[in-house]
């Protein structure tokens, strides 16, 4: 027994050693800077945690990152103990102040719980994806709610929510959120409602598309009971999606944004004047 005790002790002490700890703060205020996004060549490679801490492992060290974070200018950087990000500051003439009526409401797209789910492999190549919507006719309307469906097997897993904008060749441009719009989740199956009416963007007349992303957290982490493999595991929560046998109007992001041509994300978007 003391012989597994000793083996064990050295084993964590090496795992320990593989990784540096970073931390995010804001270069103005040093207060740290939650769930940032940070990109390996362009694969999203982690998420800081809502400490602004994240992990590196020892192979990547020497390696230069690219750092996301709403609210923030996007950073490269190598690793160092601590690293600042710069806010981005909004100037006044860009606010625009709106008078909400909020007495009509447009539904497009459905929330359901729909045929088949996904989640994030350990690998991380695919953590973002996408549903495009149109505007049909539906100018001087705003973002009210989007509304989706996920499915885990604890509490307090992590979903992220973003808006983009429609670039020239129809794929997601510029986010548009100015706040990080992340949610806790309950087990089980349950709805997610991503209240947007504070935002007060305008539905554009090209459309909008609604990301879902994945935090690469330890805490959304489900590892299989069946695995003593330090990879078995995947990121939850599970979002429900329909199958298709064509592209209708979901994409993924694999170092670039790409048609779905087997799914499409059940996504329900509430606008309202």
């Amino acid at each position: 027994m003391k012989k597994e005790i000793v083996v064990l002790f050295c084993f964590m002490c090496v795992l320990l050693q593989a990784q540096t700890t970073v931390h995010l703060k804001d270069k103005e205020s040093k207060m740290p800077v939650a769930y940032a996004n940070i990109w390996k060549a362009q694969s999203l490679y982690r998420t800081a945690d809502s400490s602004g801490v994240f992990s590196v492992d020892a192979k990547d060290r020497a390696n230069y990152f690219k750092i996301t974070c709403v609210g923030y200018h996007d950073t490269i950087a190598k690793i160092t103990d601590e690293i600042y990000l710069r806010p981005n500051k909004i100037d006044l003439d860009e606010v625009k102040l709106v008078k909400r009526k909020f007495a009509k409401t447009v539904k497009l797209g459905k929330a359901k719980r729909g045929d088949s789910h996904y989640g994030v492999q350990w690998d991380t190549k695919i953590a973002m994806t996408a549903k495009y919507f149109p505007n049909n006719s539906n100018q001087g309307k705003y973002l009210g709610k989007a509304k989706f469906f996920t499915t885990t097997t604890a509490k307090n897993r992590l979903i992220s929510v973003s808006i983009y904008s429609v670039g020239n060749d129809g794929k997601p441009n510029e986010i548009l959120n100015t706040e990080h719009l992340i949610y806790k989740l309950k087990k089980g199956t349950n709805e997610v409602e991503a209240d947007l009416n504070f935002l007060n963007i305008e539905f554009p007349d090209n459309g909008i598309f609604i990301i879902i992303q994945h935090p690469l957290l330890e805490q959304n982490k489900s590892y299989s009971k069946n695995s003593n493999h330090p990879n078995g595991f995947f990121y939850e929560p599970l979002i429900s999606i329909d199958k298709t046998k064509e592209f209708t109007d979901s994409w993924y992001f694999q170092e670039e944004w790409k048609q779905s041509l087997g799914y499409s994300l059940n996504i329900e978007l509430l606008l309202s004047d």
